[in-house]
């Protein structure tokens, strides 16, 4: 029987801040640009990433690269969504967001990486640079991951970047219907208590 994680948070004051590039050792996550469709198409079209993500289709093509960032630009995401580049080589390896979701009643982190990229630990350094800029620059008291059952690369990241498990839900997906899902949060004070460590 699936628990559903459903508790009552209240809102954030103020989530709002301007998208700065972020700057990792290894990476740049910046803003969307309508040039990285073609780069987008390329790494987005597998099975793999789209079963494990929610919007996501699978096949993924050229003209599902470009609705995705003619949104981006639009504005169609409340929240904040980076393109995740080599700091060395600019390359498009993924994306990652901040997303204010209503289900979660604030932020929620997700992330993907083209699989020539995974276990690489770029996915966890992309996901705290983008913690670690919510907590600093909103007043936000906590952030929401979610991650398929069956999806232990992103559990993985999420565990390294301090989230707790809150419960078990199910979510409908593009790609492979309605799956199980795992539910995290991490809040401020646990952040700011990894950071003095």
């Amino acid at each position: 029987m699936i628990q559903t994680a459903q508790q009552a948070y209240p809102a954030p004051r103020d989530l709002s801040y301007d998208t700065p590039v972020l700057v990792t050792e290894r990476l740049v996550l910046r803003p969307p640009h309508a040039d990285d469709a073609v780069d987008l198409a390329a790494i987005a079209n597998n099975r793999q990433i789209a079963e494990m993500t929610s919007r996501m289709p699978f096949p993924y093509n050229l003209s599902d690269a470009h609705s995705f960032l003619e949104g981006c630009l639009a504005g169609e995401h409340e929240g904040y969504i980076y393109a995740i580049t080599l700091a060395d080589t600019g390359h498009l390896i993924g994306f990652a967001g901040l997303e204010l979701r209503e289900r979660s009643g604030g932020f929620e982190l997700g992330f993907w990486l083209g699989e020539p990229h995974w276990g690489s630990g770029y996915a966890t350094e992309a996901a705290s640079a983008l913690i670690d800029q919510a907590f600093r620059s909103t007043d936000a008291e906590r952030i929401h991951a979610v991650c398929r059952t069956v999806n232990a690369r992103s559990r993985n990241v999420i565990a390294k970047c301090g989230f707790a498990f809150i419960g078990l839900d199910e979510i409908d997906t593009i790609a492979a219907g309605r799956v199980p899902v795992e539910r995290y949060s991490l809040d401020r004070a646990a952040w700011l208590t990894r950071k003095e460590r």
